[in-house]
């Protein structure tokens, strides 16, 4: 399946963006309660309460309205681990340890938070990037874009980094901390979260730091 040429407008007065506004806020809702295949456009513009026309007017299809709520949804979860980073971390960064196991811990939250954002609409995106290439296409940029943040951060650090790959260091921590983490916040794992996530950041500081593992740098 691919998008469609694009024949919806783009608003730019306040009612129009509005309405448009409403059939995203109806999609987070039932995308999340009846699922995205459950869910046809009549039942989005019903929901946002306008005609099943006006709906083609913002959007081709129903693919449109979820690629625009996954970019939002990494947007928002984007932007607000950048902002803990910085607030936390900042430019000034302590070359010990314990700093290094902050930034795990950090990470680890940051990703974890960003799983608590409507968790039902989380699986649904999870099922339609294997389902649908353009989507998956989205999901890897957005997915680089993350990874890009990690390697900045593992960078500030690297007196401590035991890794000389950083780059791969980074794909290993971001896919490792996201699968174990979507599995606590999606699957419901039969172990309780803060073992499995305090494991999970004993295992990555092991890897990462001089003083957690057995090699030098």
């Amino acid at each position: 399946m691919t998008v469609s040429k694009n024949k919806a407008r783009i608003p730019v007065q306040k009612r129009s963006i509005e309405t448009r506004e409403k059939i995203l806020n109806a999609a987070w809702t039932l995308f999340a309660e009846k699922g995205y295949f459950k869910t046809s456009t009549h039942d989005l513009a019903e929901q946002a309460g306008v005609a099943t026309g006006s709906f083609y007017g913002y959007f081709n299809n129903k693919k449109e309205v979820a690629i625009e709520l996954i970019r939002r949804f990494h947007e928002e979860a984007f932007e607000k681990a950048f902002n803990n980073f910085r607030i936390q971390i900042g430019d000034n960064v302590a070359q010990n340890i314990d700093a290094g196991r902050k930034l795990v811990r950090l990470i680890i939250q940051s990703l974890k938070e960003s799983h608590t954002i409507n968790p039902m609409l989380h699986k649904e995106a999870t099922a339609l990037i294997l389902l649908d290439e353009d989507v998956k296409k989205i999901k890897s940029e957005e997915d680089k874009e993350t990874i890009a943040l990690l390697i900045t951060l593992l960078q500030k650090y690297k007196q401590l980094i035991r890794i000389n790959d950083i780059e791969a260091a980074a794909v290993l921590l971001f896919r490792t901390s996201d699968e174990i983490i979507h599995r606590i916040m999606i699957n419901k794992d039969e172990i309780e979260e803060e073992r499995l996530l305090g494991e999970l950041e004993d295992m990555i500081c092991s890897y990462l730091f001089v003083l957690y593992g057995d090699k030098t740098p």
